[in-house]
């Protein structure tokens, strides 16, 4: 039993982890114009559109955040990518998925420094081939509309119950690198 469990939590974490691998490594792919706002609250113009704004929400709760996007392509993968690194709710902020082909979302991990249960950090993960969950996505133009069902870290005051969630992403890339 105990044994099950480890390979539960180990299977969950990992999940967790890549998906916010996918949201370092594409934080880094970034061009300078991105880096050069530093997170200010003063955006251009165009990053400041309505109609195309990025946004993410689990169970239906908007998450109050001002994200800077971050989108690339390499080769059959987009990497997608939201990040708020001051945030007053979950710290440091990051959002992330990626996709391959034209409609297969491969992983999705909401992941913040602050905010998770009992004062650990809040994770929310999708693994294409992990048990739990699913994900699909919309293209509009140069927006992605991701939706799903991911797994949330366990409460460690019930770690074999781990928390199911459902999230709605909105990635609007005013530009794709590499695409």
């Amino acid at each position: 039993m105990n044994k099950v469990i480890r390979t539960r939590k180990r299977v969950y974490t990992a999940g967790i982890v890549a998906a916010a691998g996918v949201a370092l490594l594409v934080t880094g792919c970034s061009d300078a114009s991105d880096t050069s706002s530093g997170g200010s609250s003063e955006q251009s113009p165009a990053a400041a559109a309505p109609a195309g704004a990025s946004s993410a929400s689990v169970d239906g709760k908007a998450l109050d955040a001002d994200f800077d996007a971050t989108c690339a392509k390499q080769g059959d993968t987009l990497a997608l990518a939201l990040a708020d690194t001051a945030n007053a709710t979950y710290g440091d902020l990051a959002v992330s998925a990626t996709v391959t082909g034209t409609d297969t979302v491969q992983a999705v991990g909401i992941a913040g420094s602050k905010g998770g249960s009992n004062g650990l950090p809040y994770a929310l993960g999708f693994g294409q081939g992990m048990p739990g969950g699913s994900a699909k996505v919309v293209k509009d133009g140069d927006t992605y509309t991701i939706t799903g069902e991911g797994v949330g870290a366990p409460d460690m005051s019930n770690p074999t119950a781990p928390s199911a969630s459902k999230f709605d992403i909105t990635f609007a890339c005013s530009t794709v690198v590499g695409g």
